[in-house]
């Protein structure tokens, strides 16, 4: 108790603290992600596999995150501390832009501290995050990069901050592609404020068009040639359970989009009203055109998410699609706050304690779930046992490394990635993974998959694209393994197949499992 007092009168006399905190909340969460297991969930596992291209385009996601992990990749290696470090890193510098914001409109900079605090209250940031997000991640960072260069813009216009805001438009549009309602909600958001109106109109807005523009250029003309690939994924997601029923979908989907607006902004509120409280209803008639332009910017924001949902039919529309827009909403209550002239003198400690809670709280219950879950027979993609998987099979053949990995599934690619770091890893439901080569295809493979009971052959459709890379697949010896759940002691496992594909072809000598 007396270490919490401590904290609270620290924070009550020094708010810039909070930034410091926030600091070694990420750490720890890198530590916690690190320690918890070499397993990967499933936006991972997709990023250490694809982390071997640098590509314009990755499928249905634009190609942000995907550099920012080939870039860290490139310099420290695969690992499960390179997935979490760019992660973490993006949330934290999600929190500095967004603190810089705040400082930018706010007149009591306690309120900034409590801004930062309302971003990591978010369930996306403190929860979804934490689990399993890569490019929502950037789109929160590109969000907060965006309304900090915004801002600065409309307080102090000049070339450079003009330019700034396109660079954040580019970045934001390269990082997911509703981060667009985010900048076009901003400008209509600013119309009806004589005095923010007129930034709109000034030269300057065409240079930072061009910056952005340039930006968006490369992953633009992949786009214009693969149009289906970049938007199919992300409809079909959205209409997942269409009944065909044109009013029920659309109906269906402004359900779900209500449903995640309660999941994202119930638990920000529940915060700002444990930190202050009375103060915090009383505050709904302050006004300034900060509180206007910021809420105006979300409220247009939903519409058109609404709008879209209901023109694309989409049945589902999760709360991590809406995060980027309700990013904004901790910044909208303090500027009420301020606006209202709140005490807050005691807030940043009152806050502070239950975000804590929340979001140490979460790392720490993911961690254990991992362990404590197997003795009830309840198990996650982080107790799928595939690094320890290809372990075994190294381990029946000394001294003999696959030049190439060809994996059924990302888990297996990615686990591949770690274990063999020197190899190429081969996916085939990645369309854009460069074939092998002439001289690769002489050199020793492994074909690996998840087994079914009772049937140790290859699956059709790994045995046609090995036939697609000029292989015979027919001439190849599978055999299966069973491996234990990770923190299982053994009780339940999981049953692989795999083939070692011999050095002269791809359909010579092969091993089999004594």
């Amino acid at each position: 108790m007396r270490a919490i007092k401590r904290i609270s009168d620290a924070l009550a006399r020094r708010p810039d603290l909070i930034l410091w905190l926030i600091a070694a909340y990420y750490v720890l969460a890198i530590g916690f992600r690190v320690l918890r297991s070499e397993a990967l969930e499933s936006d991972e596992a997709e990023q250490l596999y694809q982390s071997q291209f640098f590509l314009m385009g990755y499928g249905r996601q634009p190609p942000l995150y995907n550099w920012l992990q080939y870039g860290v990749i490139q310099l420290i290696g695969p690992s499960i501390f390179a997935i979490s470090l760019v992660k973490n890193l993006l949330l934290f510098f999600c929190c500095v832009l967004y603190g810089f914001a705040a400082r930018l409109v706010l007149k009591d900079q306690r309120l900034t501290a409590i801004a930062m605090l309302g971003v990591i209250a978010m369930p996306a940031v403190s929860i979804l995050a934490q689990r399993d997000l890569t490019h929502a991640v950037a789109t929160l960072f590109a969000v907060a990069l965006f309304f900090y260069a915004f801002l600065r813009t409309l307080t102090r216009p000049s070339l450079g901050n003009y330019l700034l805001t396109g660079l954040a438009v580019g970045v934001g549009l390269i990082a997911k592609y509703n981060f667009v309602v985010v900048p076009i909600a901003a400008v209509l958001a600013i119309l009806p404020e004589p005095d923010l109106r007129k930034r709109i109109f000034d030269w300057r807005f065409i240079p930072a068009l061009v910056v952005a523009a340039v930006i968006c250029l490369p992953h633009g003309l992949w786009v214009v040639g693969n149009f289906a690939e970049a938007t199919a994924g992300t409809i079909k997601v959205m209409r997942e359970d269409a009944t065909g029923n044109a009013i029920s979908d659309r109906l269906t989907g402004l359900g779900t989009l209500l449903i995640s607006l309660l999941g994202g902004t119930l638990p920000i509120l529940a915060f700002f009203l444990i930190a202050f409280r009375r103060p915090l209803l009383s505050t709904w008639r302050a006004t300034s055109p900060w509180t206007r332009v910021t809420g105006r910017t979300i409220l247009l924001s939903l519409i058109t998410v609404g709008l879209i949902g209901l023109g694309l039919g989409a049945t589902t529309i999760s709360e991590k699609w809406l995060s980027p827009f309700l990013l904004l909403l901790p910044l909208y209550l303090c500027l009420k706050l301020d606006a209202a002239g709140a005490d807050t003198t005691d807030a940043i400690p009152r806050m502070f304690l239950p975000v804590a809670a929340l979001a140490l709280g979460f790392i720490a219950y993911i961690s254990l779930g991992n362990v404590i879950g197997p003795r009830f027979g309840q198990y996650t993609k982080e107790n799928f046992p595939s690094g320890p998987f290809i372990r075994e099979v190294l381990a029946e053949q000394p001294g003999t490394k696959p030049a190439y990995v060809i994996a059924d599934d990302s888990s297996l690619a990615a686990s591949a990635r770690l274990e063999l770091p020197d190899a190429r890893v081969l996916l085939p439901s990645f369309e854009q993974t460069p074939p092998l080569d002439e001289a690769e295809k002489t050199l020793p493979g492994l074909v690996i998959w998840r087994a079914v009971q009772g049937s140790g052959e290859i699956p059709a459709y790994l045995k046609a694209y090995i036939a697609g890379q000029g292989g015979v697949p027919e001439n190849l010896s599978p055999a299966t393994l069973a491996v234990p759940y990770l923190f299982s002691n053994g009780r339940d496992s999981v049953l692989f197949g795999y083939a070692w594909v011999g050095g002269a072809s791809l359909d010579s000598t092969s091993f089999r499992r004594n």
